[in-house]
Order: structure tokens, then sequence, then C-alpha cells
């Protein structure tokens, strides 16, 4: 492989890694998907008589049975917050509206302190990501609801074509059947039901259970026609907006952030800035709005064929963005279909939510293929790196030491393959002063020179690809990696040694990534040369450490240490192959 050739994989390869990682791919442009509601099939409402124990219960939630007016709706009862809790998330709702205020996840910090150069020099903010010194939410763990557009928090409903309607629940003060519902391990799943008073002749009800040992959370909505006459429903109902990210301004962000849902067995994602008005979905499995680490996602389990996402604006309050600049964050729903609903019959719609890590094991809990949103670049590779990473992890206890088991395996494994590019790299270098020979000789006569450069390789036995393929079936297994470790949450807040306390955040004093562009810098100064070059192509290729030292300082360092340990390995196998005698040359 002539230097020309190698400058190509090289600069090619460079490329590849700083545009994938400054730019990630673009957003497909969004899908025309139906988008009206109202041909659905009425055979797909679930629609109940209610039971006399039913009524009997009803009827000592509400002041009247029969058609309530504006002025029968006390908006200004008081109201108050009530806890459905497990081991795994907190959820607290507002009985005004019976809202969700918050789902807290509890074993995961929103934002963890480490140490940066941004805390004595605050221009590097924006470069290098906060201290978080200060806790950004309450006990400062992650929040589900980003709680930032206060028109349509989670759980909220709105009747279509009915804003009367709309805002006469949105005040009404709902009946909680507890004041606080928590897994004991011996009652079943806790369960918190909130009863509305009857307003405009509709009543609601809102079931909220939380599933064991896990993300999931079961909702239920049941829509009740409690007056004497037929009450056309068109009811949207949608569960929150996308959660404030907790990258503090930093540059690292590698992964789709924003709408996501799974259609025609396929994950499609949108990006937040083509909506519009509203993107509607149908035939959906699920729909959410995910970001790096985390999920909100919605499976209905009653016929409910069209979803949607929307989107509003609001100012942010973190110290780290413009002061003034107002942002773009999506929320997402469902629209059931559109019911002439009469008299003493309900609509009642299940809804399976979840709310947490993308974590395969609790994805695969919630079914409905939610596992394909932990998605990875060349996933078939990927996954079992990350498999491997984490089994690694149980044996020692710390990733950032299973990051550097992990990358020595996947040199071993590589090392064939490399030591025969290395060694074809070198017998190629040994050819160089003749081929300067044969290029002088017939640099007016192309064919006889590929001629004679042909009998050259062929009597020292040498391909010119040798150095070149091996390089090449590398290039798949560091994006896999790339992606993996991008993508584990595992990661996130994970601390390795010393100053990096957090893997997944980038190493705040930049000392992994100088190590990187001195071991890079090493290293193509020990690989061999195999072609002249001209003074442009001698000028690229010494800045190429530079350049890659400067965008990994954006990086997470765990893919910092990652490359570090590569480059000396890489460093280490140049030097054996250095010290092996090859046969002379021939002539």
């Amino acid at each position: 492989m002539d230097k020309n050739t190698l400058l190509a994989v090289v600069l090619s390869g460079a490329i590849m890694v700083i545009w994938y990682t400054v730019f990630p791919p673009p957003e497909p442009p969004p899908r025309e998907y139906a988008d009206s509601i109202e041909q659905e099939n009425q055979e797909n409402i679930k629609l109940k008589p209610q039971s006399k124990q039913f009524e009997d219960e009803s009827s000592k939630l509400s002041t009247s049975s029969t058609l309530t007016s504006i002025a029968e709706v006390d908006s200004s009862l008081p109201s108050k917050e009530v806890i459905l809790e497990n081991d795994n998330y907190r959820l607290v709702l507002d009985t005004r509206g019976g809202i969700g205020k918050s789902l807290q996840l509890k074993n995961f910090k929103h934002t963890k302190p480490r140490l940066t150069l941004s805390t004595w020099f605050p221009f590097l903010t924006s470069f290098l990501g906060p201290d978080y010194k200060d806790e950004v939410t309450e006990e400062n763990r992650v929040q589900m609801f980003g709680n930032h557009l206060d028109e349509i928090p989670p759980f909220f409903q709105e009747f279509k074509g009915d804003p009367n309607t709309t805002s006469l629940f949105q005040n009404t003060v709902f009946a909680a059947s507890e004041d606080y519902a928590v897994y004991d391990g011996e009652n079943g799943n806790p369960t918190l039901k909130l009863t509305s008073p009857i307003v405009n002749g509709i009543q609601m009800i809102k079931t909220f259970e939380a599933v064991p040992d896990s993300y999931i959370l079961n909702y239920s909505v049941q829509l009740i026609n409690r007056s004497r006459e037929i009450k056309p429903l068109k009811a949207l109902y949608f569960f929150g907006e996308q959660r404030l990210s907790d990258n503090g301004g930093g540059m690292h962000q590698v992964s789709h952030e924003g709408p996501v849902f799974f259609f025609d067995e396929s994950l499609q994602t949108e990006s937040t800035d083509n909506i519009e008005n509203e993107l509607t979905v149908t035939m959906m499995k699920w729909l959410g709005v995910e970001d790096q680490y985390f999920i909100g996602a919605v499976a209905p389990e009653t016929p409910v064929r069209n979803g949607f996402f929307r989107a509003g604006m609001y100012f942010p309050e973190s110290q780290f963005q413009a002061r003034g600049e107002r942002k773009l964050s999506p929320y997402f729903g469902v629209a059931l279909p559109p019911t002439d609903l009469k008299p003493n019959l309900q609509v009642e719609s299940n809804f399976k939510l979840y709310y947490g890590p993308k974590a395969d094991e609790e994805l695969v809990k919630f079914g409905y293929k939610l596992e394909m949103s932990h998605d990875m670049t060349l996933e078939v590779l990927a996954g079992p790196l990350l498999d491997l990473l984490r089994f690694i992890y149980g044996l020692v206890g710390n990733y950032g030491v299973a990051i550097i088991i992990l990358t020595i395996i996947v040199r071993l494994v590589l090392f064939p393959l490399t030591y025969k590019g290395m060694k074809s790299m070198k017998r190629m270098q040994q050819l160089t002063p003749r081929m300067k020979k044969l290029q002088e000789k017939y640099k007016n006569n192309k064919e006889k020179l590929n001629k004679e450069m042909m009998d050259l390789y062929r009597k020292n036995k040498v391909n010119p690809l040798g150095g070149c393929l091996p390089l090449l079936l590398q290039i798949p297994v560091f994006f896999a990696l790339y992606s993996s470790l991008s993508s584990a949450v595992e990661l996130r807040h994970a601390p390795f040694i010393f100053w990096i306390s957090d893997l997944s955040q980038p190493d705040g004093l930049g000392i992994t990534p100088l190590l990187m562009g001195v071991s890079m810098y090493i290293q193509q100064k020990m690989t061999p040369q195999t072609a002249m070059m001209d003074s442009t192509q001698v000028k690229i290729m010494q800045m190429l450490p530079f350049i890659f030292t400067v965008f990994s300082f954006t990086f997470p360092s765990g893919l910092t240490m990652y490359w570090v340990t590569s480059n000396v390995l890489s460093i280490a196998q140049q030097q054996i192959i250095n010290r092996i005698k090859t046969p002379e040359m021939q002539d």
C-alpha cells in the first residue's frame, strides 16, 4: 500500500470519527402518516355499562347526578399532592386536574460534582461542561418530567373542539383513593385512583398502578357519561415532555434526542425541529421522547390508532444557556377515536408507560420491543461488546478498569490482522527506494511503470493492499466500540480514579485528551512511511494528533480512555514489529 493510499485511509477514518462525533447523522425527514382520527372505526371503542356499585361509589364523589354547569365546578377547592412509589421511581400527582407533577428516578442522580477547568475559567463551560456544584433538582434525582411546558403537563387531557370542558377538567379537583401508595412487598401493586366530579355530564377516573421492580407504570382512564344525552367525545391524552438535559451546556452529546416511535417493526426517530404544529403517527406499537440515556414511552393496550408529537417553546433556566434564548421541547400523546358516548356508558383506555433508563434488561421487561430504543451503530458488534464490558465490570467493579481490559481483549483478538498489516507496511517501506527509482526511470511511461512495480511486488511476495485491508477491517470494530460506550447508561456518573469521577462526562482537566494526542503523535512517528509525500500531505498528517486532541476534549472520558489505551497498545505492537527482521528485498 503506497503512502497516498495510506494517507487516504487515515484521513477517511479521521473524517468519519470527527463527522459522526460532532455532526451526528441528520434526522430523517418526517414521514407522511395518516393524520385524521375522524375515520377511526367506532368498534375500537371500549364501551361498558356502569354497574350499580360503581354508580353508588361515584355519587359520593359528586354533588349532582345531572349535567354540571360552569358555576357548579368549584375551582377554588384545595388541591393536594399524592404519591405513588416503588423501588425505582416516585410519582407525584396533583389532584387539581389529576396531572403529573414529577417522576423522579430514585437510583439515578441528575448531576454529579466533578473537577474541571471551567471552575476557574468560566468561559470554558460551554466546551468542557460545568462542575455541577449545585443540585439542579429536588434531592438531585433524574426528573423524567421536564416541567418547563406548563400548559401540557403529563396526564393532562384535551377534548378536541370543546375547550370549555377541557378547561373545566383542568381546574377540577379529583378525589384521591389515598395520599400515599408504596410497594411493601405484600399487598400487591400500589395503586392510586383519582375520581373527578361530574363536569358537563362527564366523569373521569384515572388509575395509576406502579409495577414493582421495574420502571413500568400502568395507567387507565375512564370517561363516563353521567348525563341523559349522547356526548360526542374526541379525547387526547398527554404523557409528558422531553426531560431537561443534564449535560449542562457541554458539547459531548452524541445520541438522538427527541421524538421516537416503533412503527412497522422498525425504530423511527424524528427531529424536534421538524415538528411545526403536530406530527401524527399511526399504527405504532409505542411512542415517546428520548435522550442519550433515558426514555419516556407509552404503549396503548386498548385500540388506539393515532399518536402524535407536538413541541412547545420555553426559556431555559440553566445558567449555562444564553440569557433570553428560547428552546423547543417535544411532548407526546395519543388521540382516542371519536365516539358518541351514550348515557351510562364509559370509554376505557389502558396504557403501559415506561419512564426510565435505556438499560436493556429494563426495556425488555416492558415488552413491545422497547429495547430497540437503545439504538447503537453496528449493533451486531456493539451489543456483544457492551455485554462483555458489563461482564468485566462484574469482575473488577470499576468501569474505567473494565474499559481498559475490554480494549486489551479487542486488540488481542485483532492482533493477527494488525500484525499482518504492520508487517506488510514495513515491507512496503523497504521497497520505497526501489519504487522511487522506478518512478524516476519510467515517469513518462505509466504502463511500463505499473508493470515494473507489479513485478517488484511479485518477486518480494508483497501485497500492496496487505497493509490497508487489515486496517479497514478494524474500522467497524472501532465504531461499534464507540457507539456502545457512548450509549451505555452504566457509564453515566461511573467513577474511574482521582479526577475522573464521571466516565460519561469529558475529562474536565484535559489530561486524558492530552495523553491521547501525545500517544497518537508517537504512533504516527513510528508508523512506516511507504511513499514520498508533498509538503501539504506532510502538514496534514502532522496536524491530525492536534485535531483529534481538540475534539477529544469534548468526548466522554470513557471514550478518551479507550482511545488512549488503544494507542498505547498500538505503540507496543509497532515496537514488536520493528524488532522483527524481514528478508532482504529482491530487485
